[in-house]
């Protein structure tokens, strides 16, 4: 059996996709997962083609690995592949480019590949144009699982290429979706994290056009789950319905992450956004309505072309009157192929960074204030056990995306699993520490 391991960046769809090509591997029944650290034969690596510097990273592991494993062969795949394979087949080691649309082929692409020559699988991205049914019914990531719901994307935002690198928006079966859930949960997976590229329009391409919300209700009525977390979502799909369900149902995490990328209306016409700042305002404040506490993390990007130094307060003061836990701010860079590109790059690197810098301190101050909130309190987390310097460290989210390390765990470390309750005593760096309490 050939040994694979994998190497994945960018977002929780990526992490499901590289999922869904370990799942083809293993079920043809001659590779075998190792961890990417070991020495193997295959080196998967899922890239992400969001900013520069994400290609920059892929092609500096792609280096890594032929310089460390010059006898194994390198397959890229992801959003940098769909967009640039012949850039990417420069690269030293590359045996094998596969395409989003020919994803459901890399075994048989794989075994055809050979070390020394570069074989591409990228087809035209309009071919892929139906959702890739793989039954992944087991996570590398042993707490939660994510279950991908749709993909692709018929949004134009002008700074995005997704269209282009994933395709047209497709959602999945909703009875796969749901069986693929319960063979998730039988397994051992308490908490549920739905993910999609534009996951708000789930349903909106199936007969009798489904909606998100109703899928989550069934979802919700699934036994044996513990938790439910969406991933990002944009927030013109955000309706009432959902908020809703958010607040009447226990197990349904009260977290969203909205992106938000400009706090100025001439700045998101521009990007292209399907939204204005007083929609996202009036939004915040439906949630706040409804949920009592709730975790609201959000994207920003720093120095897109027309963002002066007015606009760019604008996103400050908006991020600082909401009620915003957490910030991933993104300094622009243009993306080959974007709408946006037309515009060039008038923003110095120095300005986009030092507006990048200062929504990272807010977003650290934001942060702060949140967890200190939690401190004497008792939580529910789900455990995930990691490394870290050599020693077993053991910490858990709650629903509200709150890390919580525990420090009372002792010789059992490895073996808690599933919700455990935990008192909050202090605040740490990135989060909460605390104290496992008795079953």
């Amino acid at each position: 059996m050939k040994r694979v391991a994998f190497c994945t960046f960018g977002c929780r769809l990526n992490q499901y996709d590289t999922e869904t090509i370990r799942t083809l591997l293993e079920d043809e029944g001659e590779f075998r997962t190792v961890p990417f650290k070991d020495e193997a034969d295959v080196y998967v690596v899922n890239t992400c083609s969001v900013t520069a510097r994400a290609d920059a990273s892929a092609r500096k592991m792609i280096r890594r690995i032929h310089s460390e494993r010059p006898d194994s062969r390198i397959v890229v795949t992801g959003c940098y592949a769909q967009r640039a394979p012949e850039e990417l087949a420069q690269l030293p080691g590359v045996s094998l480019i596969v395409g989003a649309a020919d994803r459901g082929q890399i075994a048989a692409q794989i075994q055809a590949s050979r070390i020394g020559a570069v074989r591409m699988a990228v087809s035209p991205i309009e071919q892929a144009n139906k959702f890739l049914e793989v039954p992944v019914t087991e996570m590398m990531e042993r707490s939660r699982a994510f279950v991908k719901v749709q993909e692709g994307c018929n949004e134009q935002c002008s700074f995005c290429i997704v269209p282009q690198t994933r395709g047209v928006s497709r959602s999945r079966d909703p009875a796969l979706v749901l069986e693929q859930v319960a063979q998730l949960l039988k397994a051992g997976y308490p908490e549920i994290v739905l993910t999609g590229v534009h996951v708000g329009d789930y349903g909106l391409d199936l007969t009798g056009r489904r909606e998100l919300t109703a899928l989550i209700v069934a979802i919700l009525e699934q036994p044996g789950l513990a938790r439910l977390r969406l991933s990002s979502i944009e927030p013109s799909t955000i309706t009432d319905e959902l908020i809703e369900v958010m607040a009447g149902e226990s197990k349904f995490a009260r977290h969203f992450h909205i992106p938000f990328q400009s706090g100025n209306n001439a700045v998101l016409k521009k990007m292209r956004r399907r939204y204005t700042v007083e929609a996202f305002d009036r939004l915040v404040e439906r949630i706040g309505r409804k949920l009592d506490e709730f975790a609201l993390g959000t994207d920003v990007i720093c120095g897109f072309p027309g963002e002066d130094d007015a606009a760019f307060q604008d996103t400050f003061d908006c991020l600082s009157r909401w009620p915003i836990t957490y910030i991933h701010p993104f300094t622009y860079s243009v993306r080959p192929g974007s709408e946006a590109e037309r515009l060039g790059d008038p923003i110095s690197g120095e300005v986009k960074k030092r507006r990048t810098r200062a929504l990272k301190r807010l977003s650290k101050e934001r942060s702060d204030a949140f967890h200190e909130q939690y401190v004497e309190r008792t939580v529910e987390v789900l455990t995930e056990v990691s490394e870290r310097r050599g020693e077993t460290v053991v910490s858990g989210l709650t629903d509200t995306y709150v890390r919580v390390y525990i420090d009372n765990c002792g010789e059992n470390a490895r073996e808690l699993t599933g919700l455990r309750r935990v008192r909050v005593t202090a605040k740490a760096a990135d989060g909460v520490v605390g104290a496992l309490l008795p079953a």
